[in-house]
């Protein structure tokens, strides 16, 4: 907060994972800090923890000045939603607090299938953490091959039948990593490790080309 009066800047929180967590983990809101009104909003969505995606639904709240600001570049935008959308965000939001938490034991269960699978086949190069509904993994250097995690997950496309996002995509500190989403059931992820595991098996090794 103290940075954002001494440099004159607006906080804008994105909160779209806030409530789908693991372990009894509890994310800490940005408004619940002393002062945070006064230079920011948090924003959220019902697609996540109301399993509503596609409906394009979400809230802001806080700063009362930059709200009004969103609201006057909304009209000039836009007249509203869908009815029939507005009351099932209503309804969600009043009673369907439990079905958040069932749902991301749900989620967890699918964690724990997926990151047990990769490293007991060690195709995690021993790191695979699971912020939200996805899996970073790291790696290891002798799956790689010598490729760039790009070509890594189109060979995943053609020759296991896995889909899977390269880090590299998110930026280059994400080079290395690998990002799986939770979005099949337990079953599906553990067939999905089995296919990774038998095409590392069976390519053969590329060779790293000796000095002249």
């Amino acid at each position: 907060m103290d940075l954002a009066k001494h440099f004159k800047f607006q906080v804008i929180h994105d909160f779209a994972y806030g409530e789908t967590l693991f372990d009894g983990y509890k994310a800490p809101s940005f408004l619940a800090a002393k002062g945070a009104k006064d230079v920011g909003v948090e924003m959220t969505t019902m697609s996540k923890p109301y399993n509503m995606a596609g409906f394009r639904i979400g809230f802001m709240a806080g700063n009362k000045q930059m709200i009004e600001y969103l609201a006057t570049i909304k009209g000039y935008y836009d007249y509203g939603m869908f009815q029939a959308i507005q009351i099932a965000g209503i309804i969600a939001m009043r009673h369907c607090d439990k079905d958040i938490a069932a749902q991301n034991l749900k989620y967890q269960s699918r964690r724990d299938v997926l990151c047990d699978g990769l490293q007991r086949n060690r195709l995690a190069g021993g790191e695979a953490a699971a912020p939200a509904w996805f899996v970073w993994a790291r790696i290891a250097d002798e799956h790689l091959n010598g490729k760039g995690t790009i070509d890594y997950a189109l060979d995943l496309i053609e020759h296991a039948e896995v889909a899977l996002a390269p880090g590299a995509a998110f930026g280059e500190n994400g080079e290395g990593y690998v990002r799986i989403a939770l979005v099949e059931n337990e079953q599906r992820l553990r067939q999905a490790v089995r296919n990774i595991s038998r095409y590392i098996q069976q390519r053969p090794i590329r060779k790293a080309k000796a000095a002249k």
